[in-house]
């Protein structure tokens, strides 16, 4: 029997060997809500063109749209990987992700799918709190299925500034 599961062992380790059963995260649409009396924007589409994101302030508010994707495999976990600088708020389909123990925490940005779960929809709401003086904010997600692969990450560059409205 040992002989077997030594037999098998090389398929499941080579599996994402050519790198085409790594869960991908897709941004779908991405959007700003920017409050200032001089300038608004909100309803515009930032997903095709991150280069053109607005520079962002405390308070400010982006919202994107994530295809989390197992390709193949099911899904396993996603998580946000933020720093205090964005307080965030994840919107997802309560019927794929698990309630079971502690592996899903909001709190956390953590979600655990439930077994044949293989795509899926996320919404993550981040308003930004604080800016420090490099003015470095980013959106950071992980994504991992049930393969043997590596996890997908995907990072969004927020420009910030940190000066003050009179």
């Amino acid at each position: 029997m040992k002989k077997r599961v030594l037999l098998l062992l090389p398929l499941f380790l080579g599996a994402c060997s050519d790198g085409g059963e790594s869960p991908i995260i897709k941004i779908e649409k991405l959007s700003v809500k920017v409050d200032s009396d001089n300038n608004s924007v909100e309803g515009e589409d930032y997903a095709n063109k991150m280069d053109n994101l607005p520079t962002l302030k405390v308070e400010d508010e982006v919202e994107a749209l994530l295809l989390l994707d197992g390709n193949g495999a099911e899904l396993k976990t996603f998580k946000l990987q933020n720093d205090e600088e964005l307080a965030t708020k994840l919107i997802y389909k309560e019927e794929e992700v698990s309630t079971e123990g502690n592996l899903t925490d909001e709190d956390k940005g953590q979600l655990r799918f439930k077994d044949g779960v293989t795509q899926s929809q996320v919404i993550v709401r981040a308003t930004i709190e604080h800016v420090d003086e490099n003015g470095d904010v980013k959106l950071e997600f992980y994504l991992s299925s049930k393969a043997e692969c590596e996890g997908a990450e995907e990072v969004i560059g927020l420009k910030t500034t940190n000066e003050k409205e009179n």
